[in-house]
């Protein structure tokens, strides 16, 4: 849905480091002015040169700008901008703030979905096909809608594309036109279609880097999930990929965040994938220096590890895991909190990034917002770094060790940070990987 008057609402401070907006518990802040967001900064967790503040307008907030499903926590002026916008049905309380006296100085709001999920006209599966195929800029929000009114009978055409992709991902990857890939498995991802687990896999579990150049950073934020919801409860294809030394890295550790997500879902227990994450420490596991093992290493944090500590600590002495990915300390963290806390934590963070609300899941994306931030100047230290939106972070109680969320992005350890033997191949490999994930891609749904 898109209100034609699109009047500033208030103001929300992006995170350059984790890549997402500052939230209040599960609601996106937002604050009356710069001054007071400010205010509020000056007590979080980072610098606050380390935020970009945006201006956030009514547009904004109905396409649900900070993935936060139609959640919002605002300050009373902002409140009071948004009261003033017709046709919109929501709830308003106050947020329950015991160290404050007084009148409540912020709100919760929640929009009713069926504001942005109207289709204004009927499509065909053509119409809806078709729309999908070249990427304009445009996110295609009422033919997703009539996508999902159809769910039975474009499923089998949404795997087609697939299956499309992969007899010639070379034609897809060259050529950024093409975009009904990127639309295809989300929605797949979104239906839990179990038929199209099978091309899934096989499509991110191309050489190279083929998923990238196909699906972008689809295949670290979303290709967890997408593995999971279509799996039907099966996961040897998950852990073939885990597996598949030829397949790109960062799909490989998307399906390790899979296996974990599966202990969520009761399809396969904890003891059972930390157990098969502890064969994977071996160093024979990619051919390449790489944050593999770091990367795992916090998914593995997360899941309790308990039953492979020692193997870890094995994995510190030989350098295949980086104290600057996570530093040891995080597991004797782990190991305190419990296992209870952390499957807890874990369900927590699969339930944020779910593909329920397919409209929170996609229409954020830098591709379709690209003058989001604009309007208020960043930070001259942050200036053109082309960083795009985020997940929001997990909850704050959950910050006490590493989130498994959008690792590859977040985890990279800086140069100081490398102090191993291999230090200087280490740096190069690391650089190029660093550069290759912050750099601003053409690539159509990079955000």
């Amino acid at each position: 849905m898109e209100n034609k008057d699109n009047p500033i609402i208030g103001y929300s401070a992006f995170i350059f480091f984790e890549e997402c907006y500052e939230y209040n518990e599960n609601a996106c802040y937002i604050a009356d002015s710069p001054e007071s967001l400010r205010e509020l900064l000056e007590e979080a967790s980072f610098n606050i040169m380390e935020y970009r503040i945006d201006i956030i307008k009514l547009n904004d907030i109905l396409d649900d700008y900070g993935c936060s499903f139609g959640e919002f926590a605002m300050e009373p002026e902002a409140l009071k901008r948004f009261k003033h916008v017709e046709g919109l049905t929501y709830t308003v309380e106050p947020y329950d703030n015991p160290f404050n006296d007084g009148e409540p100085d912020l709100f919760v709001v929640n929009i009713d979905k069926k504001n942005d999920s109207e289709v204004d006209k009927e499509y065909t599966i053509t119409e809806i096909l078709e729309s999908f195929r070249i990427f304009d800029g445009v996110y295609k929000r009422e033919q997703i809608d009539a996508a999902v009114n159809f769910k039975e009978e474009i499923t089998p055409h949404l795997i087609k594309i697939l299956e499309t992709v992969l007899a010639d991902p070379e034609k897809y990857a060259s050529d950024e036109n093409l975009n009904d890939n990127t639309y295809a498995v989300m929605l797949l991802g979104h239906f839990k279609e179990f038929a199209s687990h099978k091309v899934i896999f096989d499509l991110f579990s191309l050489p190279d880097d083929l998923p990238d150049k196909l699906f972008g950073d689809i295949t670290t934020s979303n290709l967890p999930v997408i593995l999971l919801n279509t799996c039907g409860g099966s996961i040897e294809l998950i852990k073939s990929l885990i597996l598949n030394k030829e397949a790109d890295d960062f799909c490989r550790i998307s399906a390790c965040e899979a296996l974990a997500y599966a202990v969520v879902e009761g399809y396969v227990s904890r003891e059972d994938v930390v157990t098969f994450f502890g064969t994977l420490f071996t160093g024979q596991e990619t051919d390449e220096v790489s944050d593999f093992w770091g990367l795992m290493a916090i998914i593995v944090c997360n899941l309790y590890p308990e039953e492979i500590i020692e193997i870890i600590k094995q994995a510190y002495d030989d350098e295949l895991i980086m104290p600057g990915m996570i530093p040891y300390n995080e597991f004797e963290d782990a190991l305190k909190l419990g296992k209870n806390k952390c499957l807890e934590r874990l369900k927590i963070d699969l339930e944020r990034r779910s593909l329920d609300d397919i409209h929170g899941s996609m229409s954020w994306w830098a591709c379709f917002n690209p003058n989001i931030g604009s309007d208020y100047p960043q930070p001259a230290a942050e200036q053109g770094t082309g960083l795009g939106l985020g997940f929001k972070p997990l909850l704050e109680e959950s910050k006490i060790f590493s989130s498994s969320t959008d690792l590859k992005d977040n985890f990279y350890p800086s140069d100081k940070e490398q102090t191993s033997s291999k230090s200087q191949k280490n740096k190069k490999k690391a650089k190029k990987k660093k550069r290759k994930q912050a750099k601003a891609s053409k690539k159509k749904n990079r955000r």
